[in-house]
């Protein structure tokens, strides 16, 4: 399983805080109303006119997932003038290169396999003689030997480190990478658009250069497990620091709260790949939606 996209979800999450919807996790005062036929529309041309700025799959590559426009459906009218927060996300796999990843995966496969068989015949001598002791133990008991429970019990503690030490003579460190990278390394990559998203912060996140339609630029690389992925932030629209760190959405004009005020754009990929993904996307038809 590929747990990037997830990974990526995760930050969206909670470097994502939209005002509006801590409306809808708390208590809402004023009550809820469904939103106009036009606020709809407004947020359903924001999101066509930023996703026609996004590539295709580039060769090898076919596009993933489910990338339904849906516009925010009902307001808590508490906070119904703060810019409400919606968008959507587009997924690319990669497919060109999946018999080197499966001949990469079953060689890793060989390897952890025909360690656990030679180190299997240990574990067992030692799995018979706890099972052998576990009887002597219930009749040691029986007998009211403390001396000997203590003894048997001692031993057993002492078999139940050998066999974890001999279970982790497996893991060798190299194959497992090899087995992460077959599996996630550049296998995935995403662009995703969030309107009006409140607050963003990330400790690892630095300022880069940012195109000439953006607000501003951020960049960073995540590595897990010999995995290693990097990451864009582009801004859009009206935003400004925040004494937390990161920076925060704000409310451009007298425009209506289902307008753009500001965009966040996320991209990830393999560190070598994101350059090239990113100088595909028209930013250009990006910016345009916070300049109307």
């Amino acid at each position: 399983m590929n747990f990037a996209p997830m990974l990526r979800a995760a930050f969206l999450l909670t470097a994502a805080v939209c005002a509006s919807a801590a409306y809808a996790d708390g208590v809402c005062a004023k009550g809820y109303r469904d939103t106009t036929a036009a606020e709809r529309q407004t947020m359903l041309t924001v999101m066509e006119t930023a996703k026609a700025a996004l590539p295709d799959a580039p060769t090898g590559w076919v596009i993933g997932g489910y990338e339904e426009l849906s516009p925010v459906g009902n307001i808590c009218k508490d906070g119904e003038n703060t810019p409400w927060s919606y968008g959507f996300s587009r997924t690319f796999n990669r497919t060109d290169d999946q018999a080197a990843r499966d001949e990469a995966m079953a060689e890793a496969g060989a390897k952890i396999r025909a360690a656990q068989a030679a180190r299997q015949p240990r574990l067992d001598a030692l799995m018979a003689r706890s099972q052998a002791l576990g009887a002597e133990l219930g009749t040691a008991a029986q007998k009211g030997d403390q001396a000997r429970v203590d003894a048997i019990n001692r031993e057993m503690e002492k078999i139940s480190k050998q066999y974890e030490a001999i279970a982790a003579e497996g893991n060798d460190p190299a194959v497992l990478e090899s087995m992460a990278k077959a599996m996630s390394q550049d296998r995935t990559m995403s662009i995703d658009i969030r309107v009006n998203p409140g607050a963003i912060s990330n400790a690892d996140m630095k300022k880069s250069q940012a195109p000439a339609e953006a607000h501003s630029a951020y960049r960073w690389t995540t590595s897990a497990d010999g995995v290693s992925e990097g990451h864009a932030l582009l801004l859009f629209g009206s935003w400004q620091p925040r004494a937390q760190g990161g920076v925060v959405s704000q409310r451009r004009g007298t425009h209506s709260s289902s307008a753009a005020h500001a965009v966040a754009v996320t991209v990830a990929a393999d560190p070598a790949r994101l350059d090239s993904l990113l100088t595909s996307i028209d930013f250009g038809e990006i910016a345009a939606t916070v300049a109307r």
